[in-house]
């Protein structure tokens, strides 16, 4: 498909990321299919060694186990009341109980 029959869109979400570097698109824009490919291959690869470092960054994972630390006793008092509506709930279905949100008339 070529550029003037494309009717698609960049989705607003990247096109505000873009925003923070201007000249990106403009390069972009200039170049050619195999330059457009060798861009792809050059952030694939910084997305791997960024995703590789933000693995092995001490201090995120320290506090990545701290929030988990702290969280758990709300994630567990939710995950008990859960376990109790879901119990109440077995049972009215037990006795008969509709339990889906059907309209009666």
């Amino acid at each position: 498909m070529n550029e003037e029959s494309s009717s698609a869109v960049f989705p607003t979400k990247w096109e505000k990321v873009l925003k923070e570097i201007p000249e990106f698109k403009d390069v972009a824009d200039a170049s050619s299919t195999e330059e457009l490919n060798k861009i792809i291959l050059t952030c694939e690869g910084n997305v791997y060694t960024i995703e590789k470092e933000k693995i092995q960054d001490i201090k995120l994972n320290a506090a990545k186990e701290l929030v988990k630390e702290y969280t758990a006793p709300y994630r567990d008092a939710i995950k008990v009341q859960t376990a109790k509506i879901k119990y109440a709930c077995f049972l009215l279905e037990n006795r008969g109980v509709q339990l889906d949100n059907q309209e009666t008339e």
